[in-house]
């Protein structure tokens, strides 16, 4: 049975087989994760928005010039759920001091990355479902195993928070890198990457664009999307 009824929404039908395969990957340990605490961060995300510290960071001239608690029911750590609440709420006006202070509290690098890609996977999904007025896929339950803690070598320091994935990058005719920064960006945990670009590539057509639409029109949508969201990238 379709996830989403496509009555009304013509859409690619891989979207579903895309979707629900992600939702249940939260359910799997993870690379620094355990499967009990990826569900959670699901849950999280899908609680955060009524958080009533956020909103206050929100409407505040500076989000660190109000401190507090954010009200959480999933029972994660304080640190993970700060981390879920920023990136939900906050995520453009993040700071490398604020990324510091992270780190010093014992998250490590690669679990930040891995957070972040189960974070911005969530709000893909159910941002689809919540534009379509369909309900968001369940959270799956989680079925133990123990992460993998596999770290990933093929990294190299270029000027971000974060080491990023070390893959040779030509670049096009425009002048722009064959393989974008956001494809590297969380090459710390190559599985973070995967799962991100499963849900992502299958609701972002790239050149020649599979779509009835012209380029023009992409171009637009995707523009007046990315002012919108203040997507700077």
């Amino acid at each position: 049975m379709p996830r989403y009824d496509i009555t009304d929404f013509p859409r690619r039908s891989h979207i579903d087989i895309a979707h629900e395969t992600a939702i249940t990957a939260y359910g799997k340990a993870g690379t620094w994760l355990d499967s009990r605490t990826r569900v959670k961060i699901l849950e999280e995300v899908r609680s955060a928005k009524d958080c009533p510290l956020c909103l206050e960071q929100r409407r505040s001239l500076s989000p660190y010039a109000k401190e507090g608690e954010h009200v959480s029911q999933t029972g994660l750590d304080p640190i993970t759920v700060e981390i879920v609440h920023r990136l939900c709420n906050n995520a453009d006006r993040l700071t490398y001091r604020w990324f510091e202070s992270i780190l010093a509290q014992g998250v490590s690098a690669e679990q930040y990355v891995e957070i972040v890609g189960l974070v911005a996977t969530a709000i893909i999904i159910d941002g689809f479902a919540g534009a379509l007025g369909y309900q968001t896929i369940p959270a799956p339950r989680a079925q133990g195993g123990v992460p993998t803690r596999k770290a990933n070598d093929k990294v190299v320091e270029a000027g971000a928070w974060i080491p990023i994935m070390d893959i040779e990058n030509e670049a096009t005719e425009t002048g722009l890198p064959k393989i974008p920064n956001i494809f590297r960006a969380m090459g710390l945990v190559p599985e973070s990457v995967r799962h991100f670009f499963s849900v992502m590539s299958s609701q972002y057509s790239l050149t020649p664009f599979d779509t009835s639409l012209d380029r023009s029109q992409v171009e637009y949508i995707a523009s007046k999307m990315s002012s919108h969201n203040q997507c700077f990238y």
